[in-house]
């Protein structure tokens, strides 16, 4: 048995190496320096085994008094459908406690994602993190 890997597409065998510790520590919850208003950085991949991580860090955002929750996957190269999935159910969390969840996104594969499981319409498209953070 032999292995092709189209140099072209090489990312797309990432998940052989292996989650690394600087991958892990890019999962976190930053203040954008705005009132109302917190930052969840996605990092590189969203996979199952990081959704209870973000799933903890996305409540503790949407409970703390925010009206704003921006989840900023720009630099997300894999979201896993669950994930993905998940999003829905916390869109709707979000609004009954009057917190609005704003996605920054970036990639094809992010993008694809979100239709898969049918959550992309439920968020509008923003170009920057200003424009996100805007009222």
């Amino acid at each position: 048995m032999s292995v092709v890997m189209d140099r072209r597409h090489s990312s797309r065998l990432r998940w052989y190496r292996g989650s690394s510790a600087h991958t892990a520590a890019e999962l976190a919850l930053r203040d954008p320096g705005r009132p109302g208003c917190w930052v969840l950085h996605a990092g590189f991949e969203l996979d199952a085994a990081r959704m209870p991580r973000f799933r903890t860090l996305l409540d503790r955002a949407v409970r703390s008094g925010a009206r704003v929750v921006i989840l900023d996957l720009r630099d997300t190269e894999f979201l896993s459908i669950r994930v993905a999935a998940m999003l829905g159910t916390a869109k709707a969390d979000a609004w009954a406690h009057e917190v609005e969840i704003r996605l920054l996104t970036g990639t094809r594969e992010v993008e694809r994602a979100l239709d898969l499981v049918g959550v992309r319409p439920l968020f509008r498209y923003y170009r920057s993190l200003d424009e996100a953070s805007g009222s």
